[in-house]
């Protein structure tokens, strides 16, 4: 398995450097990653545990200078968190810098893909695991069995993702939100479609849906009732959410091939359809990326943003706080169904957190650095509470400076009990998969096939990945 990971790795590479050459991608009853399970490891490694404890600088005094890396995700408040733990790991051990490096969320995973396939990767990377899952199955992380030796304590449940023969070579701290639909109600109240909205927030249908969107229309052509995007895999979960919440699968139980080609999907698919076709959307939606979509939501125009999750409330009330978003009221509603009738499942990417490779010897570095980051409750209290995802440690919590967003995080704590991470974003092979899907959105939008052409493409590109990895 190791060998056909890193071999696929190698191959992308391969693939980018050639078009170089040319000219030129948020439980309970969660049945993947987040759900406690099994043990947190094998704690007799042969390594002793690390032990972190403040130095004074007499400590490093003959320690050679150690710089480390570590890459994390960009969303808005976030910095502040990790700048927070870096410079406390150089004050407690003088001898260690960190230099940490912001990702886009557009090319970032691209990057980390690349850095895994040419050993360029940095000491620490902070991350969904269902990206770094690859690196894990490929053997090229490093083992943190010592850093949580003596912190079992400090999260709720065992820990299980990124478990390796008893070994962690991941560190699960939070949860990610579920997929929702956020509406702007400012905008609904003012175009007259506030009272046709739902009154439970988490039963609708698509008809209910629809309706809406058409008299928003009506009402003001200048605004958009919703936004598409088809331009790259950035948010995709967003489209599986809604498959999910339809009731389709997206692969089997066992993940050795897809199930989505079935009703389900096919309405799902058609109900997008009718929104490309009744100019429901935003323009330029074949080639628009979801991180695009901002813009048109912080400046009041769009009513519905269906690529948005409850993990999005961090970062929506950080970009009013500096001024980035208009100041309106919004609340999140559960992915519309068929009919509107059963009670909504949902997607979310399952678990975040860290893992990190061995470099020149910088391991024990490494884990002071990473036992300093647990230990330490408000590096990860500032992260979450901009970021909107969910604590899976004791020592940490979120909270929001307003009512609104708490209310928004509590009930997202609560949805979380509807969402899955288990089909499949967590294998190795999940990377390729994502790939296999939004050409077929962009063709479908564009009118160059229908939505049950979309689902045998995709299938058959889809389980060709899945074939290939077993």
């Amino acid at each position: 398995m190791k060998k056909r990971v890193l071999a696929l790795l190698l191959a992308l590479v391969m693939l980018l450097a050639l078009a170089a050459c040319g000219g030129d991608d948020t439980q309970p009853a969660n049945d993947g990653g987040n759900q406690p399970a099994a043990s947190n490891g094998d704690s007799s490694s042969s390594d002793s545990p690390v032990e972190v404890q403040p130095a004074t600088p007499a400590d490093g005094g003959d320690q050679e200078p150690v710089t480390l890396t570590a890459w994390y995700y960009y969303d808005a408040g976030v910095e502040a968190g990790y700048q927070a733990w870096a410079d406390a790991v150089h004050e407690t051990y003088p001898w260690i810098t960190v230099a940490l490096e912001e990702l886009p969320y557009d090319s970032g995973p691209e990057k980390f893909t690349v850095a895994c396939a040419t050993d360029t990767t940095p000491d620490m990377y902070f991350d969904g695991y269902s990206r770094i899952s690859a690196a894990v199955h490929g053997g090229i992380t490093m083992d943190l069995t010592d850093v949580l030796a003596d912190r079992a304590d400090l999260f709720n449940g065992e820990i299980t993702d990124g478990v390796i023969d008893g070994k962690n070579q991941y560190i699960p701290m939070w949860d990610g939100g579920g997929y929702v639909w956020a509406v702007n109600l400012d905008l609904a109240e003012e175009l007259g479609v506030k009272d046709m909205l739902p009154a439970d927030w988490s039963q609708w249908s698509y008809d209910d849906a629809l309706e809406i969107m058409r008299a928003a229309k009506a009402a003001n052509p200048d605004i958009y009732p919703t936004a598409l995007w088809a331009g790259s895999k950035s948010s995709d979960a967003a489209y599986y959410n809604l498959l999910v919440a339809a009731g389709a699968k997206i692969c089997n139980d066992d993940l050795t091939a897809t199930a989505v080609n079935g009703p389900e999907a096919l309405e799902a698919l058609n109900f997008l359809k009718t929104i490309v076709d009744e100019e429901l959307t935003r323009p330029g939606y074949i080639t628009t990326i979801d991180e695009e979509l901002y813009d048109p939501w912080n400046s009041g125009k769009l009513l519905f943003r269906f690529s948005a999750g409850f993990s999005n409330v961090g970062q929506f009330e950080q970009d009013l706080a500096d001024g980035i978003r208009a100041d309106f009221d919004y609340d999140f509603y559960a992915a519309p169904t068929p009919k509107g009738d059963h009670v909504p499942n949902g997607v979310s990417w399952g678990t975040y957190g860290v893992c990190a490779f061995p470099h020149d010897g910088n391991e024990e570095a490494v884990k002071l650095a990473l036992g300093l980051f647990l230990d330490e409750p408000s590096f990860q209290n500032t992260i979450l509470t901009a970021w909107g995802k969910f604590s899976r440690m004791t020592n940490t919590t979120i909270e929001f400076p307003s009512e609104r967003a708490q209310k928004l995080a509590d009930r997202g704590a609560e949805y979380s009990a509807y969402t899955i991470s288990n089909f499949g974003i967590l294998e190795g092979w999940w990377t390729d998969f994502r790939d296999t899907f939004y050409p077929q959105l962009q063709d479908f939008y564009s009118g160059k096939i229908d939505a049950q052409t979309v689902l045998d493409n995709w299938s058959a590109n889809a389980d060709a990945v899945i074939a290939a990895a077993q």
